[in-house]
């Protein structure tokens, strides 16, 4: 069975680069594009909904801020073990230190990776 991505992001273009790259390598991606539904969405997995394999994660979005979804997964015995990795295009020190001490696997700046290249950071942590 393919490994499943939760990817919240808002960005048209890049869902639609990600959700290409990602199915290409095998994963099936599950994409919401406000905090809301992706908050709606872990809900549905601590009602017994089946899980993620990992979450993705952008930190700006039209209704909230990303740490709010993170902090919603964390918070939960469901839901706290799927790894989640945020994805921005903003970076500050204090912001990546604030979420990695929340529960993020990963803090990735959009503009260092190409979308190939995060592909291959979320084959490797769950192939691992």
């Amino acid at each position: 069975m393919a490994q499943k991505i939760l990817l919240i992001e808002d960005e048209p273009q890049l869902i639609d680069i990600y959700n290409a790259v990602l199915s290409k390598v095998g994963f099936v991606v599950e994409t919401f594009k406000y905090g809301a539904q992706a908050k709606e969405r872990l809900a549905a997995i601590r009602g017994g909904a089946e899980k993620p394999d990992l979450i993705l994660i952008d930190l700006i979005l039209p209704d909230m801020n990303g740490i709010e979804i993170l902090e919603e997964a964390k918070k939960y015995p469901e839901t706290k073990d799927i790894p989640c990795f945020i994805s921005t295009n903003y970076f500050d020190v204090e912001l990546e230190k604030k979420c990695l001490a929340l529960g993020a696997e990963k803090f990735i700046l959009k503009t260092d990776y190409t979308p190939k290249e995060l592909a291959e950071i979320v084959t490797q942590r769950l192939s691992g």
